[in-house]
């Protein structure tokens, strides 16, 4: 292989895949941010989103499991759906692999860390365009990260995710045990919403893009050690070091804003960092917002990571990319042009998106599209798991076919509570934006494919 157009083999471990994983979820970032927007829509039933969804991913992740035993690419999801369902479905899942990438790299890693900044006081509030240079930390930040090779930056994320896991599982239990007689586990139900499941289905949205991350590891599959091996002990490992704290902040941050003040929760800016504040004072509230900000810096790195491969992957084994995004760089070994272009058409996404809604609200909006994106990408590639080991001979009933059944159900499930009932605007652009993007990339396909068509059948002629 032309080594200016291969990434450089071996450069991390286990703790590298796991923290790529973890890192891709964001905890403290999703409990400053993410848990808000489902909040929104769930309100007190919120808790129970946050136990389903992993749940419900942990099926979705048997995917993700299964295939990296067999298959180690920088194309994650496209090389999966391409390995059992053919080159068009591969594309098609690329397609829509980095649609829904760059938008949570645009929405989460920039907007949403800018949001968490500008809603923190008043006064930086009122300073009306502030969030936009506040957006270039994140960006430029993570961009010289990756941009230094995948192991500087994955060395980064494992210290600091660490620190992560301890501030906020211990936060979140400290609010737990000063909240007392508050607790209770209603919010385990879907009573708090009068037991309306339609709701729990859109609250899924956002709940199920907060975990949804765990899995963004295959994309290292060219760059890990043995990753036939480690890749899937990462998979569980990243799921279960995310789980813990995430689902401890859901349930104690909502018990200890109160059940009968819940619905302003949602509308809050920042309800995270003001519990935090409130029930563990001066420094407990500083020492959290350290972590939620350093939080969106370690998700910007991942994200990078797993959506730079899948720009070289696209360039380099299919046709819908240009090629220059598959150059690598003669030292650093890294995609460094599709690094560079991903850092300058997020930052004008981000722009545009924050100037129509607002750095929240269009975050919410970039991620709730980027969310549908993801659970159609992740259903090709389930779809394709049991078509490919059927063929290799390599098929178990349980693993490949009811699994991954149950898995699209819930998955079909979740898109559907999406659109109906219709969500108010503006969330109900995220399944107009998806529907808009899924039929570029067909026509795109169907273009490219004639014309490589045509190209082949010129060369035929010549010979």
């Amino acid at each position: 292989m032309n080594s200016e157009r291969s990434l450089k083999p071996d450069q991390v471990g286990l703790w590298h895949d796991i923290f790529q994983s973890f890192s891709h979820v964001a905890p403290a970032a999703e409990v400053a941010i993410l848990i808000t927007g489902t909040a929104l829509v769930a309100e007190g039933s919120t808790p129970l989103v946050f136990l389903l969804a992993p749940l419900i991913v942990l099926l979705w992740l048997n995917t993700n499991y299964q295939f990296s035993g067999k298959i180690s690419s920088s194309g994650g999801y496209s090389a999966f759906s391409r390995a059992g369902l053919g080159k068009t479905a591969g594309d098609l899942t690329g397609w829509l692999f980095f649609f829904n990438e760059f938008l949570t790299y645009t929405g989460f890693a920039l907007l949403s860390f800018a949001a968490f900044i500008f809603l923190i006081s008043p006064k930086i509030s009122s300073i009306t365009y502030i969030w936009i240079p506040i957006m270039l930390i994140p960006l430029i930040f993570t961009t010289v990260f990756v941009y230094r090779g995948v192991r500087v930056s994955l060395n980064y994320a494992v210290y600091t995710g660490i620190i992560e896991t301890l501030v906020l599982t211990i936060g979140a239990i400290i609010i737990i045990i000063k909240v007392g007689t508050g607790n209770t586990l209603t919010v385990f139900t879907a009573k708090p919403v009068g037991n309306d499941f339609s709701i729990i289905g859109l609250g899924l949205l956002f709940g199920l893009y907060s975990y949804g991350g765990s899995g963004s590891v295959i994309a290292l599959g060219e760059e890990s050690r043995e990753p036939k091996r480690l890749i899937k002990k990462a998979i569980l490992y990243g799921w279960l070091i995310v789980v813990i704290p995430l689902a401890l902040n859901a349930y104690a941050l909502t018990v200890g804003w109160g059940l009968n003040n819940i619905s302003s929760f949602g509308s809050s800016p920042d309800p995270g960092l003001i519990e935090y504040f409130t029930f563990l004072g001066p420094f407990g509230g500083w020492l959290f917002a350290a972590i939620v900000l350093n939080s969106f810096l370690d998700f910007g790195i991942a994200i990078n990571n797993s959506l730079t491969r899948m720009l070289y992957y696209l360039s380099r084994d299919s046709n819908i990319l240009p090629s220059y995004l598959s150059e690598t760089h003669k030292k650093y070994g890294t995609p460094y042009k599709a690094i560079l272009t991903t850092a300058v058409f997020s930052f004008i996404i981000a722009l545009i998106s924050g100037l129509i809604f607002g750095p929240f609200v269009g975050a919410l909006v970039i991620e709730g599209a980027a969310s549908i994106a993801f659970m159609l990408q992740h259903a090709i590639a389930t779809l394709s798991l049991p078509v490919y080991t059927k063929r290799e001979k390599e098929f178990h009933i349980f693993a490949d076919l009811i699994i991954p059944a149950i898995a699209i159900i819930f998955i079909g499930f979740a898109i559907f509570s999406t659109v109906y009932p219709v969500p108010a605007f503006p969330l109900n652009l995220p399944a107009y934006m998806v529907g808009v993007w899924i039929l570029i990339g067909l026509i795109l396909i169907i273009i490219l494919k004639k014309f490589s068509s045509q190209k082949i059948e010129k060369v035929a002629e010549v010979k």
